[in-house]
């Protein structure tokens, strides 16, 4: 990525109907960050989520992402797939799976049903913007979350048609069924580097969180994410990455809220902003 840039990330590949929001994101000194409006990602309940014989836990899901395989599954392999079951019958298997480039406690939750849905989702009491997969990010335009990955992944595993899982793959967040939408912000930088944000009252905000990643920091270095001045991580030396719910004061709508991004030593320092909306 540019130094200094923000990226709107506009996750195309995993669900069509890409819409526009009114411009909320400013980079410092007030410029537009690009020369159209944001970018964001529809959201929408799978249909199996309006079964009456439904098995899955919507009560302690999160952010999800899901796809229907269109053919019956394998209910042996899929659940050897599992690095653990919390639950698990003749028709289905809920459970964790892992997330390559990760620490444990970011491998997301995955149901498997022998009918052919499939869904990979962080449980509600997590936040959403554990979907912003920084492994690989290469700090241009992102197009993937760790959840399309280990949905991908998964369905790969289960020798699947990837076409299929492609063409039927959406995203929901089943504790706010109201959200339409989703917009990710990242920036990056090597330095020192901030943004503004302003939310529009004549939205609904859902859901706002937000993800700290530290690349390679070194040399006795460190990196720092605020909002509005107040810290929302800092950490040493190593690649880490932390995640957290924006607090209120960050989200009063129609007033600018500046979120700056430091890093001393060597490697480089990002943040997304997560919001869901309707």
């Amino acid at each position: 990525m540019k130094k200094g840039m923000v990226r709107f990330v506009a996750v195309a590949v995993l669900i069509a109907g890409v819409l526009a929001l009114s411009p909320f994101v400013r980079h410092a000194g007030e410029a537009p960050v690009s020369s159209g409006a944001p970018a964001v990602i529809g959201l929408a309940l799978p249909a199996f989520a309006q079964s009456a014989g439904l098995t899955f836990p919507t009560t302690e899901a999160g952010i999800s992402a899901y796809a229907n395989a269109g053919v019956s599954i394998d209910m042996a392999k899929a659940r050897s797939l599992f690095s653990a079951i919390e639950d698990v019958s003749e028709d289905y298997v809920i459970g964790t799976v892992t997330l390559a480039g990760h620490k444990e406690d970011m491998w997301p939750h995955a149901y498997v049903g022998k009918d052919g849905w499939l869904l990979v989702y962080y449980p509600k009491i997590e936040p959403s913007s554990k979907l912003v997969q920084w492994y690989g990010y290469q700090r241009d335009v992102v197009n993937t979350t760790t959840l399309r990955d280990t949905l991908v992944s998964l369905s790969r595993d289960l020798g699947l048609d990837l076409a299929k899982i492609a063409s039927t793959m959406g995203y929901c967040h089943f504790q706010h069924p109201d959200a339409t939408k989703l917009l990710i912000v990242v920036d990056t930088e090597e330095g020192n580097d901030s943004f503004k944000y302003t939310i529009p009252s004549g939205i609904r905000l859902d859901d706002a969180a937000w993800s700290h990643y530290g690349a390679n920091i070194r040399s006795y270095g460190a990196s720092h994410s605020k909002v509005d001045g107040s810290d929302l991580f800092s950490a040493g030396t190593g690649t880490y990455e932390a995640c957290g719910s924006l607090p209120g004061e960050c989200l009063t709508p129609d007033a600018p809220h500046t979120a700056n991004i430091s890093r001393s030593g060597d490697g480089w320092v990002g943040l997304a902003i997560v919001f869901l909306y309707h």
